[in-house]
């Protein structure tokens, strides 16, 4: 393999985002709450069923594997065990990926239509759900005390 080559496969690997923004992407693809419209998210959907479908074999195929795996994690974490995820591991990868197929249609959305809308104006409770959850993300769990004025003064 020649030198250059090998740095670029490198470069190239740090510039793809992590999986979970690309799990991300693709529920924000089928979700019309995010204001993509059915060009975007019929394809999205057909796509994720699909894979989930085609992926179901496969998912009976590899019970020997990710059953034993399940056991383990629910020996080891039985609260972060999940049998549906880990038993039909197959299906909801190619669930996720089927997604994608809404891809193309969501870049062509958005260069026709949603790029050139005023964005949604939030309504109250909208607004004070995402302060909220701001709150609880980025403020600090601890109680605060009061060190002035002193008790007994």
């Amino acid at each position: 393999m020649r030198p250059g080559l090998a740095q670029g496969l490198i470069l190239l690997s740090l510039a793809f985002p992590s999986c979970g923004q690309m799990v991300a992407y693709a529920q924000d693809l089928s979700d019309s709450r995010t204001g993509r419209t059915p060009f975007v998210t019929v394809p999205s959907n057909f796509g994720g069923l699909t894979g989930f479908v085609l992926a179901f074999p496969v998912d009976l195929l590899a019970l020997p594997v990710t059953y034993p795996l399940y056991k383990y994690q629910d020996a080891v974490h039985p609260d972060d065990s999940d049998p549906l995820s880990t038993l039909l591991f197959p299906s909801f990868f190619l669930w996720q990926s089927g997604k994608f197929l809404g891809a193309p249609f969501d870049l062509i959305e958005f260069g026709v239509y949603r790029a050139w809308r005023s964005p949604l104006a939030l309504t109250a409770g909208e607004r004070e759900e995402i302060e909220l959850d701001f709150d609880l993300d980025y403020m600090p769990p601890y109680p605060v005390e009061r060190i002035y004025p002193r008790e007994g003064r």
